[in-house]
């Protein structure tokens, strides 16, 4: 049987023979068990198997692009000799150099699991059946939405210059919505269990968990505009600490599309905002040896005590830049294209507890859930609070509703004067919560 990595190999091969300088070639193949809930009831139940081939020519720097969704050896071949026609007939582009060489690469541990291939695919549906179970424990009319998951995959990439990487990968995923009445009043949460090992996955709980958040919601009331200290908890406070990483994409940087241009090297948050790539946690969701191009990854302090140390570059920007590759090329199952982005990140707690760091508070506002992200080109904040609560005398008084949290995305970083010592962590994220000494609260009252 023909393995994913010769049939990249093939591709690569293909592409040159026509006419290619530089080519390389993704290959994946994956099984997916998808079920989704709706009101309480399962809605759909799907397998679906998925596999293709994507490949990049260059000839004078201009790029072809050719995918397939195939794995027979002539129609991969035929996949590579398109990119390569393709790119003979594109623009010259003098920014492309080369493409990465191979080099070694750390393995990386638990990134498949047997447990996880050998489950049947009714044992999904189970868990969502359980899930709906345990909603109806806490409120008989409550309303569930959402679904499980579990994947099983392999990927390879192959390169002209000689990258020859391949990998086995599993995940396990379960996500719930509940929505709960009491007379007008309605209160929704959410909660969530994500893994690529079955040790690791837990779905007992996540529909309970999720019924008694959204009754805490039940009640929500109008606050006044003000100033006021917030604290986010740690499924807030995730987006919020790391969307300057994600906003320093060395191709946005170089095209000016983000608010995170000439920031390299600069003080851009506290200096108690300190964020750690590390993509070789075992069994990390997003855990890997290699980048979307084959390049080795690194462990990284990507925020050091609120400096960004570097720009997220693949083998492009970074040679159009004259700098060093930080690996972090992106790519998704067997899409040709490459973009950017990074592997697992983790805050690194503070010193005191979240209860501690409510307790501190006279008047302010408890976000549990909300998007307090930047616009990626401005930087500007407006982020509506969904979820949270108002701050009295260091207590969650009550849940809030029209509310807004906004400003500049600098600003409130600066704002940050403590960081959870307890936090969340799902495989490969450490989340705290996190404290903002002000921050401009918009409310309805």
């Amino acid at each position: 049987m023909t393995s994913l990595l010769d049939i990249a190999q093939a591709a690569v091969d293909a592409a040159m023979a026509g006419g290619a300088e530089w080519a390389d070639a993704v290959c994946a193949s994956a099984r997916s068990v998808q079920v989704e809930v709706e009101k309480s009831s399962i809605s759909d139940c799907r397998v679906t198997r998925d596999y293709g081939v994507g490949v990049r020519a260059f000839v004078n720097g201009g790029i072809g692009l050719a995918s397939n969704q195939s794995l027979e050896l002539s129609e991969v071949r035929a996949c590579g000799e398109q990119a390569a026609a393709l790119a003979q007939a594109t623009h010259a582009d003098p920014d492309f150099l080369a493409l990465p060489p191979p080099a070694e690469v750390q393995a990386v541990a638990d990134l498949f699991d047997d447990e996880v291939a050998g489950l049947p695919s009714a044992q999904v549906v189970q868990w969502c059946q359980a899930g709906i179970e345990e909603a109806r424990e806490v409120s008989t009319d409550v309303a569930l939405s959402g679904g499980a998951s579990l994947g099983v995959g392999e990927s390879a990439v192959a390169s002209s210059t000689g990258i020859a990487l391949g990998i086995p990968s599993t995940s396990t995923q379960i996500v719930f919505m509940a929505v709960v009445h009491e007379g007008e009043e309605v209160g929704t949460y959410f909660e969530y269990d994500v893994a690529r090992r079955l040790a690791d996955f837990v779905p007992v709980g996540v529909g309970r968990q999720a019924t008694e958040q959204a009754r805490r919601f039940l009640g929500a009331r109008h606050v006044k505009t003000a100033c006021w200290p917030v604290v986010m908890g740690p499924l807030s406070a995730g987006g919020f600490l790391t969307s300057p990483v994600a906003a320093a994409n060395a191709e946005s940087v170089q095209r000016n599309r983000t608010f995170m241009v000439g920031k390299a090297g600069e003080q851009i948050a506290s200096a108690l905002v300190s964020v750690t790539e590390d993509p070789f946690v075992p069994a990390g969701i997003s855990s890997r040896a290699w980048d979307g191009e084959g390049v080795a990854k690194q462990r990284r302090m990507l925020l050091d005590k609120g400096i960004l140390t570097t720009y997220l570059h693949n083998s492009y920007t970074a040679n159009k830049a004259g700098v060093e590759n930080t690996a972090h090329a992106a790519r998704g199952g067997y899409t040709p294209d490459v973009g950017i982005g990074p592997s697992n990140l983790l805050i690194q707690p503070g010193e005191r507890s979240e209860a501690e760091l409510i307790g501190e508070i006279e008047e302010g506002l408890y976000i549990n859930s909300a998007q307090v992200e930047p616009d990626s080109a401005s930087g500007d904040v407006s982020a509506t609070v969904d979820f949270g609560f108002k701050i009295e005398k260091g207590e969650l008084a009550y849940p809030v509703k029209n509310t807004m949290i906004g400003g500049d995305i600098f600003e409130l970083l600066g704002q940050v004067d403590a960081v959870s010592s307890d936090y969340r962590e799902e495989p490969g994220s450490i989340i705290p919560s996190v404290r903002l000494s002000s921050a401009q609260i918009i409310g309805g009252e």
